[in-house]
């Protein structure tokens, strides 16, 4: 399943255990019946940091097409795997995160969608958030952006970054045979590693172009060395006592509406 589009950031509804029973990918602009069995050339795992996933990203990329979503095991086109049909998107739409994700880059600006996914209350919303997140700031540092693009991104997703999602039955897809509490539990921690993994590539992209916040590197190496042992409330403790203050010192709240007043005026200089 790592590999398949169920775990591609592309595919904001889904998160392991979490979310509809469809996915949808925003580069292809189908949805997904069958995700754990399909993938692309295009495919970004959303569980790993950036570094590790482009690594794994070219070793994919040359086994399979960009161009077509295909079973993951036949490489052969997906066909009733994968619809684009006005009925079904209809359908998805019904559901509040669902239109989001599915209008997602066609509707005004992709930074929009994601400013209105970020309202949205539910775990649901804030996974399309951060996984559709990680793909537009990686997007905008390819066409030669400052990493200022993802700026907001970080500063939304740092200042809830130790809180412990509060996960309920109804954002579950599946228990994979476990334990329902476990499982919420175990939702609960992916979450927030999710949230710690956009930070993190905001943090490296920041580094290459010389930034203080880039000096903040190896959160997520940090994080794994600091809680050892599956604990929620020790991992968010570690987030508020020790990254949150680790990451204010580099970027302060003063420092964000400086680089936010800038940021507003090179967009409103390059629309002009």
């Amino acid at each position: 399943m790592l590999q398949s589009c169920q775990n591609c950031w592309f595919n904001g509804l889904q998160y392991g255990a979490l979310g509809l029973s469809v996915g949808y990918c925003s580069r292809h602009q189908k949805i997904l019946n069958a995700s754990e069995g399909t993938t692309c050339g295009l495919h970004m795992r959303k569980d790993l940091s950036l570094a590790r996933a482009k690594q794994v990203a070219s070793v994919h990329a040359a086994k399979y097409s960009a161009s077509v979503i295909v079973h993951i095991h036949r490489d052969k086109e997906a066909e009733r795997e994968v619809s684009s049909d006005e009925k079904d998107l209809n359908s998805l739409r019904r559901d509040a995160v669902g239109e989001l994700v599915a209008d997602y880059g066609m509707l005004d600006s992709k930074i929009e969608s994601l400013a209105q996914l970020k309202t949205l209350a539910g775990a649901r919303a804030e996974v399309a958030m951060l996984s559709l997140a990680r793909g537009y700031v990686s997007n905008c540092m390819s066409r030669d952006r400052n990493w200022t693009s993802g700026l907001h991104l970080y500063w939304w997703t740092k200042k809830r970054l130790p809180e412990i999602p509060d996960i309920s039955v109804e954002d579950l897809r599946t228990t994979s045979g476990i334990q329902l509490s476990r499982q919420l539990d175990l939702t609960a921690w992916s979450v927030i590693m999710l949230r710690l993994t956009l930070i993190d590539d905001v943090i490296g992209y920041a580094a290459i172009q010389n930034d203080a916040l880039g000096e903040v590197t190896g959160l997520l190496q940090k994080a794994s060395e600091a809680v050892q042992t599956f604990n929620l409330h020790k991992l968010s403790k570690w987030l508020r006592v020790e990254a949150q203050p680790a990451l204010d010192r580099r970027l302060s709240y003063e420092r964000y509406v400086e680089l936010s007043r800038r940021l507003h005026k090179d967009i409103a200089d390059e629309t002009a």
